[in-house]
């Protein structure tokens, strides 16, 4: 009998270790890494627990289930980058589980079970992801939960079923709001097609999903009521309406049409989607179980939040993770039952394919990189050459599986050489704290983020400016200041006092008496006016 995740010890030991090293090693990226942690260190330094913070104000974009989670790996480590990072991995290893006693609940066998577990593992989406401070993975696995407690209402596991229903789901909201309802609740909603004890109940199984609903209200308002109350009116508005509303009909943030995600699919379950191909089936039928039911939940599961999410403006790849769990579930049946196979050298071309596209991103993005860099890229390389080199030998899902988790984990170690530096804003965040505590005044030009306030540990936000206006305002009112900023519309011809190359440009550090300076050389010969929107 195959393991949870895998036949072979050795293989686990190897998956973990490739998902859980770079955890150690990746700084924070920005804007989304920078801004999360930046938010989780707010509530840990000030105490907002029940609203989450960020640059001064209330942070209503996502609910505070993660950033709680955050903290509380904190209270055990202290406070690091590397601990909220580990708790992205471990979230991403604890959806594991689930998906076997999903797939267990629908019926597959141990050895269907375990490899629809290793297909999940293996995926570039899942190893891309894991380790990334970001809410998807942790909305997977609350995803797993209410599907899990889905399937036992429509086995007739009512108690049970409801009660794991109504903490998916609700856990779910607190975690990425209403998304969970959409993604966690449609397969028991459309239980009565994909099982059939559900049609001779209906019923029964549509009062339970109502209790479910309402277990799953009563846990994200105990939250959201006495959060928009502390919060206020735009921020009780804002958790309410615009995040979902908004980002239905027209985003305020990752804008994209309807057929963008199309292509995005198949990309994010490589190397499977060129990697499996058709095997010769078992030639007692007994030893082939049906899949229907494991189908029709997969499609369930998928295909209407797909195409809810196609017409959704807001659109993000990693928005899609939550979904590609149950696609692994048909296909671990077929893998075991003999009618799909692993097409090892396949796998092996996709994994060399994709090493040489890092190698080719890494020259044109950091021509300057160590050589390092190209070596770890290197090692990337080696699990497609030995896949490429079996030719068509048989593969295990595991071996397939544990190569891509090699390859991405040295890509992430090449990215961390190669463009580290480009990204990283220790130095500089140390400096901003500093002048913070000496009392210094300081304004960022353009929006912030939050993305010094983790890195520098800041306890108080930093003022803004959305134009050179209001920045020529602010630095002849503070000579004594400092000006922050990394957008390219607000670049000064002043020495400044510090700089850093950042996402291809400049951040830099000027004093505010140099700014009100050039400001009003600029008036004095009538310069025509900036345009008041940063742009970048």
């Amino acid at each position: 009998m195959e393991r949870p995740v895998g036949g072979y010890a050795l293989l686990g030991v190897a998956a973990c270790a490739a998902l859980v090293l770079p955890a150690f090693f990746l700084p924070p990226v920005p804007i989304d890494e920078t801004r999360y942690l930046a938010v989780a260190w707010t509530m840990h330094a000030g105490g907002h627990w029940l609203v989450p913070w960020l640059d001064g104000a209330p942070y209503p974009d996502k609910p505070p289930l993660l950033f709680w989670l955050i903290n509380l790996a904190w209270w055990v480590t202290g406070v690091h980058a590397w601990s909220a990072r580990l708790l992205e991995v471990l979230l991403a290893l604890a959806t594991l589980p689930p998906l076997r006693r999903l797939a267990f609940a629908l019926s597959a066998d141990a050895r269907a079970a375990a490899k629809a577990t290793w297909l999940w593992l293996g995926c570039i989406a899942f190893a891309g992801f894991a380790g990334a401070v970001m809410f998807d993975l942790l909305l997977t696995l609350c995803v797993l939960s209410a599907w899990l407690g889905g399937v036992w209402l429509a086995r007739g596991q009512m108690r049970l079923g409801t009660v794991w229903l109504a903490l998916g789901l609700g856990l779910g909201i607190l975690t990425k709001g209403p998304v969970s309802l959409l993604v966690g609740g449609l397969p028991a909603l459309l239980a009565p097609w994909w099982h059939p004890a559900v049609r001779g109940r209906p019923g029964r199984h549509y009062l339970a999903l109502l209790l479910a609903l309402a277990g799953a209200a009563v846990l994200a308002l105990a939250w959201a009521l006495p959060a928009a109350r502390a919060g206020g009116p735009a921020y009780g508005d804002a958790i309410f309406l615009k995040q979902t509303a908004g980002r239905v009909a027209e985003s305020f943030a990752h804008d994209r049409g309807p057929a963008w995600y199309l292509p995005i699919v198949p990309l994010l379950m490589l190397p499977w989607t060129l990697g499996l191909g058709r095997g010769v089936p078992a030639s007692d039928p007994a030893a082939a179980p049906g899949h229907r039911l494991l189908d029709r939940f997969a499609l369930a599961a998928t295909l209407p939040a797909f195409l809810v999410f196609c017409l959704i403006s807001g659109k993000q790849p990693h928005y899609l993770l939550p979904l590609l769990p149950a696609l692994a579930l048909p296909a671990g049946a077929r893998l075991a039952a003999g009618r799909w196979r692993v097409v090892g050298w396949r796998v092996g071309l996709v994994l060399l394919v994709i090493a040489v596209g890092f190698a080719v991103a890494l020259a044109r993005l950091a021509p300057q990189a160590p050589v390092m860099a190209y070596a770890c890229l290197g090692g990337a390389a080696l699990p497609g050459v030995a896949l490429v080199a079996r030719g068509r030998r048989p593969t295990t899902v595991a071996t397939a599986a544990v190569a891509t988790l090699v390859l991405v984990a040295l890509a992430k170690a090449a990215f961390v050489l190669g463009l580290g530096p480009r990204y990283a804003v220790q130095a500089a965040a140390a400096r901003i704290a500093s002048a913070q505590r000496a009392g210094i005044p300081l304004l960022h030009a353009g929006q912030q983020q939050g993305l010094y306030t983790f890195a520098g540990r800041l306890t108080a936000p930093i003022a803004t400016a959305r134009s050179q206006a209001q920045v020529a305002a602010w630095a002849t009112a503070h000579p004594g200041g400092w000006v922050i900023s990394s957008y390219r519309h607000y670049d000064y011809a002043a020495t400044p006092l510090y700089q850093q190359p950042f996402l291809g440009r400049r951040l830099a550090i000027w004093r505010a008496a140099d700014i009100a300076a050039q400001a009003a050389a600029n008036a004095r010969t009538r310069a025509p006016e900036e345009p008041a929107d940063a742009g970048d």
